[in-house]
């Protein structure tokens, strides 16, 4: 009985661990890295390891993928209080006609739009955000302050369906949320 036991322990044990490593990496956020450049915050981050993303737009779905940069000041017996945040938006998809991939954002109240011949050619510019400029810290008050990083992914068309079944599916596919070292304005 106990070989028995001790056998299947064995078993499990083996199939666990080949389990955990045969699956792929989760998506991971790099960064949040922030510089005080002329008195003002600049944030650069970037997303890594996010898998399948071609083969969805490949088959005609759009996404849509937003980086929400945020800054928050630390308080020792209150919560954390929120200051600012900017939101930047990425669409990403795929035009059958011209056999390209596109790419937009709106930057500065101006909606630009460009095309790639090759996913790999635009990887960079979707999972990449660099130079947001957060606050100048002449408005801000002496104290402890971090970044979070927000990225979310989300499909641009809407699968039709009947009735409830509809609020039933999430909206935000991929979510993902990370905080920088924390850093001090002022004294």
């Amino acid at each position: 009985m106990k070989t028995v036991f001790s056998t299947t322990l064995i078993i499990l044990s083996l199939m666990l661990t080949s389990t955990s490593t045969a699956t792929p990496p989760k998506p991971v956020i790099k960064g949040p890295e922030v510089r005080i450049i002329n008195n003002e915050i600049i944030v650069n981050t970037s997303i890594d390891y996010v898998k399948g993303l071609k083969e969805l737009i490949d088959s005609g779905i759009e996404k849509e993928l937003v980086f929400r940069v945020e800054l928050i000041r630390t308080r020792r017996l209150w919560p954390d209080e929120f200051v600012v945040a900017r939101k930047i938006r990425r669409y990403i998809g795929y035009d059958a006609l011209r056999d390209q991939y596109y790419l937009s954002w709106k930057m500065g109240g101006e909606y630009t739009t460009r095309y790639f011949d090759d996913f790999e050619e635009m990887k960079p510019l979707i999972f990449t955000v660099r130079g947001v400029d957060l606050m100048n810290i002449k408005a801000l008050e002496s104290g402890t302050y971090y970044v979070r990083v927000i990225v979310e992914s989300k499909s641009r068309q809407r699968i039709r369906l009947m009735g409830l079944l509809m609020y039933l599916m999430p909206e935000v596919e991929m979510s993902l949320i990370k905080e920088s070292p924390p850093f001090r304005i002022g004294k």
